[in-house]
């Protein structure tokens, strides 16, 4: 954001990152709205998102490897590793396609990076109910999938971008979802590390 030239779609010369006007997905394009070369900015982009995609695919089947007993939600723990591995390439096509290059495959890298995160982290809390997993990591897990079903609710039929009132809605939205998504992420890996140690 620091980087970022400037340049929204109601103040396509503003001359930095509009926090409630600007979406992540600005700071990844090649030209910011006034035209200006977004070099820096797309690079720091690019190299935030490709590790997640890549450890959502490569961590796939860790999660059912510590959580799952034998016998014991294996059907939500394959599905998980799954979904998880098809979650992390949407992340990685969020990366390399730049909307005002590939809108449409941005979008639907988008619209799929979340709502098969969505499906992750049910299959992942059925897994830990299943398995007696601590409860505190079951309640962060459900109130979580709370906030990423509104949050998908609003990607499909949230308010359109046609208003400045939607715009920011939108932005809003997804401020919010990302960095849930990072601090329930990051205690839901903790967990498992833990849970790791404790077997070693």
């Amino acid at each position: 954001m620091v980087f970022y030239p400037g340049g929204a779609m109601y103040q396509p010369y503003a001359h930095r990152y509009l926090f409630f006007q600007n979406f992540l997905s600005d700071l990844g394009a090649t030209l910011t709205r006034r035209s200006q070369a977004n070099w820096v900015s797309l690079i720091l982009f690019v190299a935030a998102l490709l590790p997640i995609g890549i450890s959502l695919v490569v961590a796939s089947p860790v999660w059912r490897r510590v959580i799952a007993k034998p016998g014991r939600g294996m059907f939500f723990g394959h599905a998980a590793q799954i979904i998880s591995v098809l979650s992390g390439i949407c992340y990685v096509g969020i990366a390399v396609t730049p909307w005002n290059l590939a809108l449409g495959a941005h979008m639907l890298f988008v619209q799929g990076a979340f709502t098969l995160l969505l499906g992750f982290v049910v299959c992942l809390t059925v897994m830990q109910i299943q398995n007696a997993w601590l409860a505190r990591y079951i309640v962060s897990n459900l109130i979580y999938i709370v906030v990423l079903a509104a949050y998908v609710f609003v990607l499909f039929r949230g308010p359109d971008l046609l208003t400045l009132h939607g715009l920011v809605f939108q932005v809003i939205a997804q401020k919010i979802i990302v960095y849930i998504s990072i601090l329930n992420l990051a205690y839901q890996t903790m967990g498992v590390i833990a849970a790791e140690e404790r077997a070693a």
